[in-house]
């Protein structure tokens, strides 16, 4: 080989060489980004008290509809008795059936 052969080889594999550093650099830095960001999701998810998960956002129809539903019958309840004692009444009775209302209309396997 030439000498001018052999100098621009070394010179290409040099730039090769550093070419690979920065793209290792740059990996490094999505990782170490990547990591941070997952430990402040983990910590926020530790820190909330209230979490909904995936299960939450496929029920979120269901949710709504037996919110709707709840507030309907406390509307009927008082639009037929005019009595906020019989409105109190209903709603401790929604209260004590809402695990029977949340089988019936959240709870169900999805099929």
């Amino acid at each position: 080989m030439s000498k001018a052969r052999q100098l621009a080889r070394a010179e290409r594999e040099r730039k090769a060489a550093a070419a690979a550093e920065v793209a290792r650099a740059e990996q490094e830095r999505l990782a170490a980004q990547r990591v941070r960001r997952e430990r402040r999701e983990l910590a926020w998810r530790r820190l909330r008290i209230w979490q909904h998960g995936a299960r939450f956002r496929r029920n979120r129809e269901r949710w709504g509809w037996l919110g709707v539903l709840v507030f309907l019958g406390l509307l009927v309840t008082y639009l037929f008795t005019r009595s906020i004692g019989a409105l109190v009444g209903t709603a401790l009775i929604f209260v004590i059936a809402a695990p029977v209302l949340v089988l019936l209309f959240v709870d169900r396997k999805d099929r």
